[in-house]
């Protein structure tokens, strides 16, 4: 598994990846933004670093991390496996990835997620990683960090 840029080659395959359990693509997905919305997104604000998530040859997920404007914190803003794909462990391979990555990258100490209260399955993987409830809600979203030693 690894993580690669979003490019001209692979960007409608990546917009294509969803959580949605009917297949189909919106711009609020169950859990998460759509991937499309993510990717503008992260062109308009610029402090966003996008990747795609590969296993083998497929495109299995998408990440997007950095520090949002106006903060100090690093983010991992968006983060998503496609439904084919869940259920295989890969969300917490690609989870630890992401952490060594923005490590690597950025130096951060902590590393700050949210997510729905209802997202059982996200929450799981984000604790079996060292992440912890900071017992905050931001856009009603339960937010989450993780301390880097």
């Amino acid at each position: 598994m690894r993580l690669v840029d979003v490019t001209k080659e692979n960007w409608l395959s990546v917009i294509l990846l969803t959580t949605n359990m009917d297949n189909q693509h919106t711009l609020g997905e169950e859990f998460v933004a759509s991937n499309a919305y993510s990717i503008i997104e992260s062109f308009y604000e610029g402090n966003w670093t996008i990747k795609a998530i590969e296993h083998g040859s497929d495109l299995i997920g998408f990440a997007m991390y950095g520090i949002p404007e106006g903060s100090a914190s690093y983010e991992l803003c968006r983060f998503m496996i496609d439904r084919k794909f869940q259920g295989r462990g890969y969300g917490k391979q690609a989870l630890a990835l992401i952490i060594d990555e923005m490590v690597k990258h950025f130096g951060c100490k902590e590393i700050c997620l949210s997510t729905d209260p209802a997202n059982a399955k996200g929450k799981h993987i984000y604790e079996s990683l060292g992440f912890t409830s900071t017992g905050q809600l931001q856009d009603d979203e339960e937010v989450y960090i993780l301390k880097i030693q």
